[in-house]
């Protein structure tokens, strides 16, 4: 998210930070002021596991600036095991294919804003070449989550994601929403270092790319020859099918009525104590 940051700023962009903590993105905007001096870039404290918490950041940007001409979802959770959000949900699902649509939709009158004036408003969501890995996209464990690391949650949340990418990309199209899922690659940042990362990759860290190779990815769809691309699925840099076995209109409406029960705070699932969330 900081290379991503850096990355726009360079290019000119006008950011607006949703981060949890104010405080602690700081040291980042300070940076960003090295790279421009004259940079607009604003912080809005935001937990995207808890669903007021977005709505009230989404609102203040529609009202504050009207348009958004890019969202980048990039938010993730890549954990070992498997804790509630404060709404109930696993946080694999809550932040990596929950978040996303929340977000999206709330943001969607700012991003259609944007595509009037401009012919496009592009909405970002980083993907992971693990959903090759996936054998079945289990949509009945989603919202409790069946086991954590690199293959467990995190890649079948994604999965779900890039289903979801490729459905709203349908629905957006007539407005000029372009919806992108993009996998950044395994890059050194603090997720490979995780409990859910896999052994091998925590070893070699140091000689993982560095995070600005992955901010390039998520940044390049930006590039008007992707205009009109909508829906696509990017792994490797290469646009890929999503795998046959989801990529059914059956799939996309199971999970549409799974995200709109924990959108809706209807939860049963119960996978450890509150007071185990961090």
């Amino acid at each position: 998210g900081a290379s991503l940051a850096e990355l726009l700023v360079s290019q000119g962009w006008r950011l607006v930070l949703l981060n949890r903590s104010a405080k602690r993105t700081q040291p980042l905007v300070s940076k960003l002021l090295t790279i421009d001096a004259d940079i607009q870039c604003d912080v809005i404290e935001t937990d995207l596991s808890d669903h007021a918490s977005l709505q009230a950041a989404a609102t203040q940007v529609t009202e504050h600036y009207g348009a958004v001409d890019a969202l980048f979802n990039n938010a993730g959770v890549l954990r070992g095991d498997m804790v509630l959000s404060a709404n109930e949900n696993e946080l694999h699902f809550e932040v990596n294919t929950l978040a996303p649509y929340l977000l999206t939709r709330a943001l969607s009158t700012a991003l259609r804003n944007a595509a009037e004036v401009r012919g496009r408003a592009v909405v970002v969501t980083p993907s992971t070449s693990a959903i090759k890995m996936v054998k079945a996209l289990d949509i009945a464990t989603l919202r409790r989550g069946s086991k954590g690391g690199l293959t467990g949650a995190y890649a079948q949340t994604k999965l779900a994601w890039a289903v979801l990418n490729e459905y709203l990309a349908e629905e957006y199209r007539e407005e000029g929403i372009e919806l992108f899922a993009v996998d950044p690659g395994i890059n050194r940042t603090g997720m490979t270092t995780s409990s859910g990362a896999p052994l091998p990759v925590r070893l070699i860290w140091r000689l993982l790319p560095k995070p600005s190779a992955g901010a390039a990815r998520l940044a390049a769809v930006l590039d008007e020859k992707w205009r009109g691309r909508s829906g696509t699925l990017l792994l490797g840099g290469k646009p890929k099918p999503i795998p046959s076995h989801a990529a059914t209109p059956q799939t996309a409406m199971e999970l549409l009525s799974i995200i709109e029960e924990a959108a809706s705070g209807d939860a049963s699932a119960t996978v450890a104590p509150k007071d185990n969330l961090t």
